[in-house]
């Protein structure tokens, strides 16, 4: 302990001396800093003579001293949120006035070197020279004019020969899916590859349109079952499906008045559930409209 009280006192004598001599600037600095270099003092010199009560034996219960020392550490940790605040702008002062400094001292030193010493070697010389720089000679091997242009940046088309060979490629392709949907095509391919023939007993379903309607109704038919909701149906929907209906019955509309011609001839008008026969028409309505005029007439 006694070694370092010793070198505390050697190092505080040494910066009293050189604030006395004017060394070190102690004036005109921040007064946030010289207030807590002050707390910081008080907080020692209370330490010292709180300890110096114990070594002697004396009693400090109730004693100012402890007070003191409470109130300091108490400043001193409620001014350690400012103290982290107010660092970068401290450092930023430090720098600076250090930097002012150097710069003197080199002003100084340049000014004396100038008096003194005209005949050394100047170092000067050895900055680098713009003037001394190579130029990169033109695209003609003639010296350009010195002037920065900036490269131009144009717009350029695919190669002739690639973009022809794409557009090819996607006619064949067209080609292809026009000729797989085509059915006489489809079978001039199966007749030349010796396929099995195929027979198809409707007459409607050979065209594209009805092609196109089977493949949107399978797709709304799997979304409704796979979000059990049923799809809502346009009116532009319900006439493709009655034109689609109507050329697919189109040879089967033919029987119909032959049908009906075999009805009367056999029983005449019969409903399908029992077959019994009703007055239709005007003259059926007639007659009970006789009847009942008849009826009111007698009463």
């Amino acid at each position: 302990m006694k070694d370092g009280l010793d070198l505390v006192r050697g190092k505080v004598e040494a910066i009293t001396r050189k604030v006395k001599a004017n060394q070190l600037p102690a004036g005109n600095g921040i007064g946030y800093l010289e207030a807590k270099n002050h707390m910081l003092l008080g907080y020692c010199q209370d330490i010292v003579y709180y300890l110096l009560r114990k070594t002697k034996g004396l009693s400090v219960d109730g004693h100012p001293v402890v007070r003191s020392l409470v109130e300091i550490r108490l400043f001193l940790e409620k001014i350690r949120p400012i103290d982290k605040k107010a660092e970068y702008q401290i450092q930023k002062l430090t720098n600076a006035a250090d930097n002012a400094t150097a710069r003197e001292k080199a002003g100084n030193a340049e000014v004396k070197g100038k008096d003194g010493h005209s005949d050394e070697e100047d170092l000067l010389m050895y900055r680098p020279n713009p003037e001394m720089m190579d130029t990169k000679p033109g695209p003609d091997g003639q010296d350009t004019d010195g002037v920065y242009r900036p490269p131009k940046f144009m717009p350029t088309s695919m190669d002739d020969e690639e973009k022809r060979h794409k557009k090819d490629s996607r006619r064949d392709k067209a080609i292809a899916r026009v000729a797989t949907e085509n059915p006489y095509i489809k079978e001039i391919i199966d007749d030349a590859a010796d396929r099995p023939e195929e027979w198809k007993e409707t007459v409607g379903d050979e065209s594209r349109e009805f092609g196109r309607y089977m493949r949107q109704r399978e797709e709304q038919e799997k979304q409704e079952e796979e979000l059990f909701t049923r799809a809502p149906v346009t009116k532009r929907d319900k006439q493709m499906e009655k034109r689609i209906r109507r050329q697919l019955h189109g040879l089967g509309g033919l029987t119909d008045g032959f049908d009906l011609g075999m009805n009367m001839l056999l029983g005449g008008d019969k409903e399908d559930d029992g077959g019994s026969s009703k007055p239709h028409g005007k003259s059926g309505n007639r007659k009970k409209h006789l009847k009942s005029s008849k009826k009111r007439k007698r009463h």
